[in-house]
C-alpha cells in the first residue's frame, strides 16, 4: 500500500502578521501569507485565468473542493473542524497547477 503525504494547511497559518515585501507598514493578508508559505506564490486575480478558476472553485460544491484539495495533498480543514481562511485560494492554486497555468518546478 502506498502512503500519500498530506500537508495540513493549519500548520502553515502564521501567528504573526507578515510585512509585504518592500513595505514598511502594509500587512500581507493571512490568506496571501498562507498561499505564499504553501506555494511560494499567491493567485493573481487580475489575470483572467485565475479569475476563471476562482469562479469555478467558488461555485463548486464546497465539500467536493475540500476533497479535491486533500486528494492533491493539502488538508484545508483546520483544528476547529472548519476550512481554514483562504482555503479557496489553495484550491485555485491547485487547479492552476493542474491546468498548467503555474508550475512549482
Amino acid at each position: 500500500m502506498q502512503t500519500q503525504t498530506v500537508i495540513r494547511a493549519q500548520d502553515y497559518l502564521s501567528e504573526e502578521p507578515e510585512l509585504a515585501e518592500g513595505a514598511t507598514d502594509e500587512l500581507v493578508s493571512e490568506t496571501d501569507g498562507l498561499t505564499f508559505r504553501l506555494f511560494g506564490a499567491a493567485p493573481d486575480y487580475s489575470k483572467k485565468e485565475f479569475e476563471d478558476l476562482w469562479q469555478q472553485v467558488f461555485h463548486a460544491n464546497e465539500q467536493e473542493m475540500i476533497d479535491f484539495c486533500r486528494e492533491k495533498g493539502i488538508d484545508v480543514i483546520g483544528d476547529d473542524g472548519f476550512p481554514v481562511s483562504g482555503w479557496r485560494d489553495i484550491a485555485v492554486m491547485l487547479k492552476a497547477i493542474d491546468a498548467g497555468i503555474i508550475s512549482l518546478a
